[in-house]
């Protein structure tokens, strides 16, 4: 959750929205603001079932004040990295840094539409690297003396992910930076990796959590989607090699017609093997989805434990946060969430 001041009420009921754009590095100074914004939309989420590594992305309509479209060889926008924040009241939150993917415009430089991403697909699936290690360690000291595809980063695990243990073994292949966070994430109990707004990778267990930081009252709820029940996993399985050696686990109870599921993961330490199995099969097993539509919080994030209520003030159940889309437009500021959680009634 983002930080702000215990003034910022997103529920307020009368609230004055506003957006600012602000560019950065060899472009500081920059600006397009509230006026300049048409339309917005901003995609940022995770994978609960630590099965894929999400990016986040955006989607900008503008009056193109700043001429972006008409790009020169001395200016090339396209690349070009800038920070969204979205204010109420007049307190602005950040949303996130993001890296220009493309420019166009339909009507020769009177607006301009902008496609970026965050440093997830723009630079992290393109940076070819590995991880090694000569035998098992924690993910504690990993984070304390990162290296490889961990170098350079500003990272953070909670409790449950530092006491796991990994062999992360790519002593003469490479991969994706993205690729390498998502072993290692895996082999660490199957905990969710992301990038914050703020840049830092997480590595959690999000399915093993409890309690809450915020609520979704009912009055800031547009629409409730209903409460969808996935179908409940029965057995997983986690293979993978390491020093030559096979090894696997399994969590669950195999039988004729199950749904199962397999994990196959060279960074798993055979001896946290079973660990891992039962991480993966609470994680698959995260079959409640709720979907709202709200007036946009913008300090909620991905990750985030929420309170959801009902309309007449009692509670649906505690939810984790799994992915939003904020929208702004002549409409105003909404967002539609989807949240997971084992049970509606978790706690």
């Amino acid at each position: 959750m983002q930080t702000h001041t215990s003034d910022f009420n997103p529920d307020s009921e009368l609230r004055k929205v506003g957006i600012k754009i602000d560019f950065l590095d060899d472009y500081e100074g920059m600006e397009l603001g509230t006026g300049d914004v048409i339309s917005l939309e901003l995609t940022e989420g995770l994978d609960i079932t630590g099965e894929s590594f999400p990016s986040r992305s955006l989607k900008i309509t503008a009056i193109d004040s700043l001429g972006l479209s008409f790009a020169s060889q001395e200016k090339d926008y396209v690349g070009a990295r800038f920070e969204v924040l979205i204010g109420i009241n007049d307190e602005y939150v950040s949303v996130g840094k993001y890296y220009i993917d493309n420019i166009d415009t339909p009507d020769l430089g009177l607006t301009v539409s902008i496609e970026a991403s965050d440093r997830v697909a723009t630079y992290m699936e393109k940076y070819m690297t590995g991880l090694y290690t000569s035998s098992a360690v924690s993910m504690a000291t990993l984070m304390n003396a990162p290296s490889g595809a961990l170098a350079g980063l500003d990272l953070y695990c909670d409790d449950a992910t530092l006491e796991a243990t990994v062999y992360p073994n790519m002593l003469t292949t490479v991969d994706s930076q993205r690729d390498c966070l998502l072993k290692l994430a895996q082999a660490a109990g199957v905990a969710s990796v992301w990038v914050d707004r703020a840049g830092t990778v997480h590595f959690e267990n999000l399915a093993g959590r409890s309690g809450y930081s915020a609520e979704i009252a009912s009055g800031s709820i547009l629409e409730y989607s209903g409460l969808k029940l996935g179908s409940h996993t029965d057995y997983v399985e986690v293979t993978g090699e390491n020093e030559g050696s096979s090894f696997g686990a399994s969590w669950g109870t195999y039988t004729r017609g199950c749904l199962a599921e397999f994990l196959d993961n060279d960074f798993v330490d055979s001896s946290f093997a079973l660990v891992v199995a039962w991480r993966y099969y609470e994680a698959k097993n995260q079959r409640f989805e709720l979907t709202l539509k709200a007036r946009c919080n913008p300090v909620l994030e991905p990750g985030d434990r929420v309170l959801v209520l009902k309309p007449d003030g009692s509670e649906i159940g505690e939810f984790t946060l799994a992915s939003q889309k904020i929208y702004f437009d002549s409409d105003g500021l909404s967002a539609k969430l989807t949240l997971y959680a084992a049970s509606p009634t978790d706690s």
